[in-house]
Parts: C-alpha cells; structure tokens; sequence
C-alpha cells in the first residue's frame, strides 16, 4: 500500500499542515492545513514539484541540490530538526513557516514528510516587542539628550536617525517651517542621508515647499501624518524617479504651533503602520519640548541680558539724578520733592516697558505718561506724531526730558501764565526709516532768557539725549518761549515692525 495511503488517516487529523514529498521532489500528499497555509487546494498540488510550488525563487536552487545530494550521496542536513524559514503561497505572498522534516520508509520506498507550522502571528509578536524595545530606548536616549546642553538641530539628526533605525527605514528629513506658519525651511537630513539619497538632497533644496504642496506641505495644511504607499504613481510627490518607493510625514509642534515637519523614505514598497505612526509621533513630542526647553532658556537668557543692561543704565541715571538734585541744594527738602519726581517719571517709564514686552515702547505713550506725572493740563498741552517705538533706554531718557521740560514750563515758561500753551509733534524723516524729529514749542509765555548755568535737566536736554538717540539737540531760548528740538534721533519702526526685530 502507498505511503501516502497509510497516512491519509493522519494527515486529516494532525493541527499542523503536512506535505508528503518523494525523492524526486513530487507532492504526494497535501492535507487541508497545507490548503489554508499556501492556498493550494490538494487536487492542485499534488503532482506538482513542491520546490517550484512552495519554496520561495532565492531558496529553489538550494532545495534542488540538496535534494539531488541526498539522492546521489545518501546526505541529508535538514532532516530531523526545527527550521524557520518561508514559504510562498498561491497569490505570490511569503509566509513564515516552522518546518521539520522526517524520512519514511515503507516496502522500500522512501518518503519526506513535512510538517510546517505558520508562525505570521509569533513574528509579528516578536517585532512588535522588539519594536517597543527599540521604541522605549530610543526614547530614553531622546530625553537624555533633551537634558543635556545640545541645540535643537541636534536634537532633530538624533530624532530622524532614531526613527529611521526603529522604522528601518534608510533617509529622514527634517524641514523647519518660518514664522509665517507658510513656507517650509529646509533644515538638518538623517545621518547617512547626504551620502546614501544625494539626489533626494538636491532635489529637495531645488523645490520650494509651503503650505499644500508636495508631501511636507500636506502634513503642515493639515497638521496630521500623511502616508504615500506608492511615491512614484501619487500626484502630489513632487521628488520621483529617484529610487523611492515611500514615503511618510508627520508635524512636530511646540507653543500651539507646527514648528517643524519630518519626512522619511524607504526604498521598498510600505503599507501604512499604525504603530510607527504612533511612535513618529510621541518621539516628535519629545522634539517639540526640546524645542520649548531651549526657547524658555534662549528667553531667559535675552531677559537677564536685557535686565542687567536696563538695570545698570538705571542706576547711572539715579545716580546722575541724586548727585545733581542734592549736590548744589539749599533746600534740603525741595532737593527731595525734586529728586522724587523725577524718579517717579524712570517709574512710570518702566511700567510702560513693562507693559509693551520690555524691549521697546510707543513714544506717544512716553510723552503722556510724563505729562501726567506732572499734571500738564490737557487744554494747554498737545501732543502729536505717529505710532512709533523706541528702545527701554531711549525711553527712560525721552520720559527724563519730558518731565524736564514740563518742569521748567511751569516754573519759568509757558505754563506759568495763564494763556501758556506748549505743542509737543515728532514725525518720521523722509530720507531715513529709523529716524524721527521730535520738538517741544512755547508760546503765550515769558520770554526765554539763557540760563546762567547748565543744570541737571540741560544735560538730559543736550547730551544725554543725543547719546541714547543718536539725534542732534537743539535748544533756543526767543521772546516768544522756549523751543526744543530733537533731529534724527533713532526709533524701532512702527509696532509691527519694531515687534518683528
């Protein structure tokens, strides 16, 4: 009776899926689990050449010599153990197989019986674990370099080059995107990327990306991952014909806002996987606090900076302010009321700039704030001229020689009669953006008569104010009042502009 006869019985009954082989390579049995696994039914298989069915094109030459070897030398290596290997199924596609292989002898004839057992479930088991291995490494190495004291373009080759190695996926691309949240910047490539996809490199650098166009700029329009199984066949890649058969995107977000996109490309033919989104993801968040970290530090920075430097040019200006209110005093008391006020207008200066960012503070607001602190009265006092910002050390000096001339205008000038009035315009001046002229103009007052010696508020007047603007000062003493210009003297730009620098 046939061998394949004998065990018909217990090819039906076994879990795993069995094929009977004989000397020349011919299925001889083929039992229903083997018609699950490989798609073959056993009317369709047996007869057939099991290498030239089953066994996958890269391993068929070796299949046929080692069969022929047993033939013609009685040597067989795979017989009595446990192999992993893969097999082809009806529809071309490879699956992963345990095989152990027994020869049967019955009535002088010989037989190999196969048992092979699908393990798809058991890789993927074992990926996905060795993939949260990775993942949870990658990750861990991602923070420590987030504690440490590296720039963010560091932090994105080591983002790119840990995904590429957990996604196995050869080339990782970051593009930064500016501060119109609509042009994208093409930023730092994986590692290996300038040498391995070089093509990729310049065509990138030779498309201007924004919002919308070709891969990344989906992935900013959307703020979401976008997947291209198939590069070479979808419209909106704009880089083909350059060996890349994938590709994927995702954004990188910091403060509210997309503040990067990283893309990577694979050479073979991907679908799209759920969990390496996933992972792009949460390791993109940890870029973006990186990003948030080192701003936080850059901005702490620039304010202590900025506060030592306000700080000490304060305190030269008390210093200035004491020394000249109390140096040549008789009246102890007026020296007091005297130095009080003017401190009073550094004050209400710095609450200005404190209100507008510190860096820079509209001029008009200035010219109010010390006219306030000295009362003007709002019917005799105007005050005219474009939004326009200066610098918190200009500020303080512009607050100082305000607050001068409105002193002295009570005392001695226009204010000090009834009928007084003082018309305070600044404007831009035509040949030069970052300049701007600013005059103080008596009239219906005492004449003005030339001090016999220059105090304190000459020197804010004169030269502290030409030293912080940059202007030239002019002071005229004529019948009909004071007058005082300022020409040339620097500003920032209007709000917007002075905002952006």
């Amino acid at each position: 009776m046939p061998i394949e006869t004998i065990l018909r019985p217990i090819l039906d009954t076994v879990l795993d899926a069995v094929v009977v082989m004989d000397r020349n390579g011919i299925i001889r049995a083929w039992n229903h689990h083997s018609e699950t696994i490989f798609g073959w039914t056993a009317d369709e298989a047996i007869g057939h050449n099991l290498g030239d069915l089953i066994v996958p094109p890269a391993m068929r030459e070796a299949h046929h010599r080692g069969l022929a070897r047993f033939n013609a030398e009685g040597v067989a290596r795979v017989l009595d153990q446990r192999l992993e290997l893969s097999g082809i199924r009806r529809d071309g596609s490879e699956v992963p197989v345990e095989l152990s292989i027994t020869l049967v002898n019955r009535e002088g004839r010989e037989m190999f019986v196969g048992f092979l057992r699908d393990i798809s479930e058991r890789r993927q088991a074992e990926a996905q674990v060795e993939f949260q291995l990775r993942e949870s490494r990658l990750m861990l190495e991602l923070s420590e370099l987030a504690g440490r004291d590296a720039s963010f373009e560091k932090a994105l080759v080591a983002t790119l080059d840990a995904i590429c190695e957990l996604a196995e996926w050869p080339v990782g691309h970051a593009f930064l995107v500016d501060d119109d949240d609509c042009t994208l910047v093409s930023s730092v490539w994986s590692t290996s990327a300038k040498t391995a996809a070089r093509p990729l490199v310049e065509a990138t650098a030779a498309i201007a990306f924004g919002r919308g166009i070709g891969l990344p700029g989906q992935v900013l329009e959307t703020v979401q991952p976008v997947w291209i199984s198939t590069l070479e066949s979808d419209r909106a890649f704009l880089r083909k014909g350059l060996g890349f058969e994938s590709g994927f995107a995702f954004p990188v977000s910091s403060g509210g806002r997309c503040i990067a996109v990283l893309e990577f490309f694979s050479t073979n033919p991907r679908q799209p996987e759920p969990a390496l989104l996933l992972s792009a993801r949460a390791i993109g968040a940890q870029v973006g606090r990186v990003h948030e970290r080192r701003r936080a530090e850059e901005l702490q920075a620039l304010l202590l900076a900025e506060l030592n430097h306000r700080a000490k040019n304060i305190l030269a200006v008390v210093r200035a302010i004491a020394h000249l209110s109390f140096g040549s005093a008789s009246d102890l008391a007026q020296a007091q009321a005297i130095f009080d006020r003017r401190l009073d207008s550094i004050a209400k200066a710095n609450e200005i700039l404190h209100a507008q960012s510190g860096q820079a503070a509209l001029l008009g607001d200035i010219v109010k704030e010390a006219l306030d602190g000295c009362a003007a009265p709002a019917d005799r006092v105007t005050a005219a001229g474009p939004d326009l910002c200066i610098d918190s050390s200009t500020a303080i000096t512009v607050s100082l020689a305000v607050h001068e001339l409105c002193t002295n205008a009570f005392k001695y000038g226009a204010l000090s009669v009834v009928g007084g009035t003082v018309a305070m315009r600044w404007s831009g001046v035509a040949d030069d953006d970052t300049r701007f002229d600013f005059e103080w103009v008596e009239s219906g007052g005492p004449a003005a008569e030339t001090p016999s010696r220059s105090g304190f508020g000459m020197r804010i007047l004169q030269r502290a104010m030409e030293l912080e603007t940059g202007g030239k000062a002019e002071v005229g003493f004529a019948p009909t009042g004071l007058t005082y210009r300022i020409v040339g003297a620097r500003h920032r730009g209007a709000p917007d502009r002075a905002k952006a620098a």
